[in-house]
């Protein structure tokens, strides 16, 4: 693999960042290189303020969010309630129509406390990553610093423990 063709002026020169694929099969002295980095002291405020305008604030993309009803639909793809469906339509094929209605019923229940269960559990985990952000250590301008992971910019040393 190869570096990704996007580039990002500095003062200095041009620089081309690269996946973090690509990167992690490169040497640190290579890296330290094409992102324009010091090894030792890391980047300072004026090039980590440009690149934080330039790349943006490290967060993950997220995909747009499904709507309420696909997802509550989803839940009729679990293997049990398929299941239960083909016996309610077998019953009602039967004529057996009390049956067909009871499982019906039975599976609609099911899946919407399923559902409400679910989209409660999400809704929590997405409050509990707003209240505890992602910290990391990295050295800049010489020093050690704990800042918001989202905060990080391309050539940012980080220490890792």
């Amino acid at each position: 693999m190869t570096a990704v063709p996007n580039e990002f002026s500095t003062a200095n020169s041009t620089m081309t960042f690269l996946n973090s694929d690509t990167a992690c099969r490169m040497a640190a002295d290579e890296i330290i290189k094409m992102l324009q980095t010091d090894g030792r002291l890391g980047l300072d405020e004026s090039e980590i303020s440009s690149r934080l305008k330039y790349y943006g604030h490290n967060d993950f993309e997220t995909d747009d969010e499904e709507p309420i009803w696909k997802k509550y639909l989803g839940q009729f793809k679990e293997p049990m309630i398929l299941l239960l469906l083909v016996s309610a339509f077998i019953s009602l094929l039967m004529k057996q129509y009390d049956d067909s209605i009871s499982i019906t019923i039975a599976i609609i229940i099911v899946v919407t406390v399923a559902f409400i269960q679910e989209n409660r559990a999400e809704k929590e985990i997405e409050a509990l990553k707003k209240l505890v952000p992602p910290k990391c250590v990295c050295i800049r301008d010489g020093k050690s610093h704990q800042i918001y992971a989202r905060d990080l910019v391309p050539g940012d040393l980080c220490i890792l423990d």
